[in-house]
């Protein structure tokens, strides 16, 4: 069942008939992204969630959360059945059907991922690695390095699923050997398994996120260009610049993760 939640930015000096109503609010897509932005309950959270709350409480504009599966609300966004998307990669095909926030939310850490004990290691070379089975998330922009291997199929071995869970899983349980993911998000997603008791993870006490990282990537707000969103787009990076001005943009960070900040790529 599709989660909603409505967060209405309202002024409170304007009179009744110019509030926005629920209707108006702008339509914001995301996908179970923790610690960026996930459900709890019936809540929203996560970093980009309240980085985007606080943006367009800002400049006044009523936007609700809706929650939805990654290769569905790239399709919705590109059809305009919502106007945005949290936490998107920039990929050539897409800016086709988005205009990106020129402000990132955040900066994702891409790493292969191999359980505790395992001698597969990793030298920057992606391609000493073609023998091994990659778990993989489906429609999942991992860096041009990996995509453009996979395009060139020098990387045929993936197994895709929709769910990191599932990918988990996987790996944990010998059907890959490697797992391709964001660093915070996969460990985040792991921890929380191990603390459910995950029967099938039992026998992976711990992931090991192989160094260096395959790819660094910045991940923006996308708009539908469908609906026709640059204005809005161009004022939401204006209240970016100022959260980022003020500190309050690092204000949110550090309520997830104290020990990190916008300027050192999250």
């Amino acid at each position: 069942m599709k989660l909603k939640l409505r967060i209405l930015a309202l002024i409170t000096l304007l009179t009744p008939s110019y509030l926005y109503s629920a209707e108006q609010a702008l339509s914001i897509a995301f996908v179970e992204y923790p610690p960026y932005h996930f459900t709890s309950g019936n809540n929203v959270e996560g970093i980009s969630i309240r980085i985007i709350e606080e943006a367009f409480r800002r400049i006044d504009t009523p936007i609700e959360f809706n929650a939805i599966p990654w290769s569905r609300a790239l399709n919705w966004l590109r059809l305009g059945k919502v106007d945005g998307m949290v936490g998107v990669f920039i990929r050539p095909e897409r800016q086709e059907y988005i205009d990106y926030s020129k402000v990132p939310l955040s900066k994702a850490q891409i790493h292969l991922f191999v359980t505790e004990g395992s001698d597969i290691e990793y030298d920057e070379d992606l391609t000493k690695l073609s023998d091994f089975r990659f778990g993989v998330k489906k429609d999942f922009s991992y860096g041009p390095y990996f995509d453009d291997l996979v395009a060139q199929k020098k990387l045929t071995k993936l197994i895709e699923d929709v769910d990191i869970p599932q990918l988990l899983v996987k790996l944990c349980t010998g059907v890959t050997d490697i797992m391709v993911g964001e660093r915070r998000n996969s460990e985040y997603m792991f921890n929380q398994l191990i603390k459910e008791t995950y029967s099938q993870l039992k026998r992976c006490k711990k992931i090991i996120a192989l160094t260096p990282a395959i790819d660094a990537r910045l991940a923006y707000l996308a708009f539908s260009k469908q609906n026709q969103l640059t204005d809005i787009r161009d004022r939401f990076d204006e209240a970016m610049n100022s959260m980022k001005q003020d500190g309050s943009l690092n204000r949110i960070i550090e309520s997830y993760h104290p020990h990190l900040s916008y300027k050192s790529g999250n």
